[in-house]
């Protein structure tokens, strides 16, 4: 496993180890990092150095989901997860030690050697991303050595202190050293005896139980969708702070936390895999719905952020899961109360000028965040937005249905109905959708993908409309060999690598094969949905790829790439 892409962690885990380039040799390593949402913005909690006779040593490694395995002259060490709050690093060797630079950053930051003779451990109080570690070593010597200058100004001043832990062999050739994640103030070393094979054993077995829910996967995806499993296993976090449930982080390299459309697509991944797992990814949002029916733009375990509201899919992706697992009458239950909520937000307070057609206010709000149809600084009425409304209105209805409630059942039938009557007047031109700007209904030239994603409406689209809107989306402006891109590739705007101007994304992907499904074009949902899982076995799950080639971009482990993967493999792709 390429440790330069694809961060090594545990499922629940607020820390990962991955290796960083830097702009000198003597940077670059392995590091340990934090994933809580406050350690965005500076997630390095310390380099990891190997020492032969009290000097680094140049070392090489190798890594799979289970291990990290680093040999140098003279030595080895190996490195992984003891359940998800503990890192153990074991050494063989002669006169070998490890290092952890903590590479503080700021005035006042240092760390703290405590115990008593003999039995010392080390509090690294990382500021610099605001958490606290502890390390210590049962069998080893631990060492703290520090090089902190004080001086008049505050503990937020930048400063070029350092300080070093190091641990090395009590009288043997091998050592264990423990490093501890502490969610609070502090913590003291626990009397046990740690065994490495066991836990080493106890990840490997953790991850297979994972890989194994997953159905219908066929022998040529083995191990691209072990590698799916991996990535979303693996960037899991525990219940802790603002977050009630286990959650699945949107990567583990710059995406600390769940955004409020990435979770769907995870959610999807998840149903009939493990429903539990399933439900929790779509509640983890709703669970802080405020009183206007909002939800957060992302969620971590110390951060809510209410700046964008991404688009409101999940109604739409509620009823997809439908169709994978079984909900309970209380999921139901609770499911009419968060959409209906949603949808009356939508429509008291993002339809600011009353003419029953809901804008996005900034492009973030519609997922696309810099699609060419946000080119101008306007409020847009898109019709993928008005869509998704309409999505939510059919599962309020449905659900309504289910319930016997026939009174609100025929509400949001009508409502629905309406809806589409006024998408149609409105959006549409020449039998495809376009989307206009909300103050003076001009139409915005674009030539990105973002106005076919009303596709999702599938039946609901009068058959010509339909057709044609299939006709465009498969034409080779769209189309390539690996999937659909966000914008024609024969577009001046069109840029290999430029977010949505160009690249193949999962979640779209995943909409369009839905949305072609529900309107009775299953080969070609099958054409596209082999396609994305062709490129995925050939390029891992990165944030997105480059629409001609297939090339990996941006963040290189990301999971609703890697759900999108695994929700089209277990369908028997």
């Amino acid at each position: 496993m390429n440790l330069k892409d694809i961060p090594f962690s545990f499922f629940g885990s607020y820390m990962s180890i991955n290796y960083q380039e830097k702009k000198t040799v003597a940077e670059s390593g392995l590091y340990i990092n934090s994933l809580r949402g406050k350690s965005r913005s500076h997630m390095n909690i310390m380099k990891i150095i190997p020492l032969k006779n009290n000097e680094p040593v140049e070392y090489q490694y190798k890594a799979d989901f289970s291990e990290i395995f680093l040999t140098f002259d003279g030595g080895e060490m190996s490195i992984c997860f003891d359940g998800d709050s503990r890192i153990l690093v074991k050494g063989r060797g002669e006169n070998l030690g490890i290092r952890f630079d903590t590479q503080p950053v700021y005035n006042f930051e240092y760390n703290f050697l405590l115990g008593k003779k003999g039995e010392e451990y080390c509090i690294v109080n990382s500021y610099k991303n605001l958490t606290k570690f502890l390390i210590y070593s049962p069998d080893g010597i631990i060492s703290l050595n520090q090089d902190i200058h004080y001086d008049a100004a505050g503990s937020e001043e930048k400063a070029n202190n350092s300080s070093i832990i190091e641990i090395s062999p009590n009288n043997k050739n091998e050592f264990l050293c423990v490093i501890e994640d502490i969610p609070t103030n502090a913590a003291i070393p626990e009397k046990y005896e740690f065994d490495f094979e066991a836990s080493l054993a106890q990840s490997k077995q953790s991850l297979q139980n994972y890989f194994s829910k997953i159905p219908n996967v066929k022998p040529e995806f083995y191990d691209a969708a072990m590698l799916a499993a991996y990535t979303n296993w693996s960037t899991f976090v525990r219940p802790e702070g603002y977050l009630k449930r286990n959650t699945l982080y949107c990567s583990n390299n710059h995406f600390l936390g769940a955004w409020s459309w990435d979770h769907c697509f995870n959610a999807l991944a998840l149903a009939g895999v493990d429903n539990d797992l399933a439900w929790d990814q779509m509640a983890v949002l709703f669970d802080y719905q405020d009183e206007l029916g909002q939800i957060p733009g992302s969620v971590s375990d110390s951060t809510l952020r209410w700046n964008f509201a991404k688009p409101p899919v999940h109604g739409y992706f509620f009823s997809k899961m439908m169709e994978k697992m079984p909900f309970t009458e209380e999921q139901l239950s609770i499911t009419y109360q968060y959409i209906e909520k949603q949808m009356n937000f939508y429509l008291i307070y993002k339809d600011s000028n009353q003419d029953g057609i809901c804008e996005y206010h900034h492009g973030n709000d519609s997922g696309q965040d810099n699609s060419t149809v946000f080119r101008d600084p306007v409020l847009v009425n898109s019709p993928d937005l008005t869509a998704f409304i309409i999505k939510g209105m059919d599962l309020l209805a449905s659900l309504a249905e289910k319930m016997d409630n026939q009174e609100q059942k025929l509400y949001w039938t009508e409502k629905a109905d309406a809806l589409i009557k006024r998408f149609l007047d409105y959006f549409i031109v020449d039998d495809v959708p376009v989307a206009k700007q909300m103050l003076n209904d001009e139409i915005i030239q674009s030539n990105g993908v973002l106005p076919l994603v009303s596709l999702v409406l599938g039946k609901r689209l009068p058959e010509q409309i339909r057709n044609k809107m299939v006709e465009v989306l498969t034409s080779d402006r769209y189309l390539t060999k690996w999937g659909i891109a966000t914008e024609a590739i024969d577009s001046p705007d069109y840029e290999a690598d430029a977010y949505w101007r160009g690249p193949i994304w999962a979640p779209t992907t995943l909409l369009f094969v839905e949305a072609l499904k529900d309107c009775g074009e299953h080969e070609l949902a099958g054409d596209i949905a082999d396609r994305f899982c062709e490129m995925a076995r050939l390029n891992g799950f990165p944030e997105n790829y480059e629409a001609t080639s297939g090339r990996a971009l941006r963040d290189k482990s990301f999971t609703w790439t890697a759900s999108t993967f695994i929700h089209f493999v277990s369908e028997g792709r």
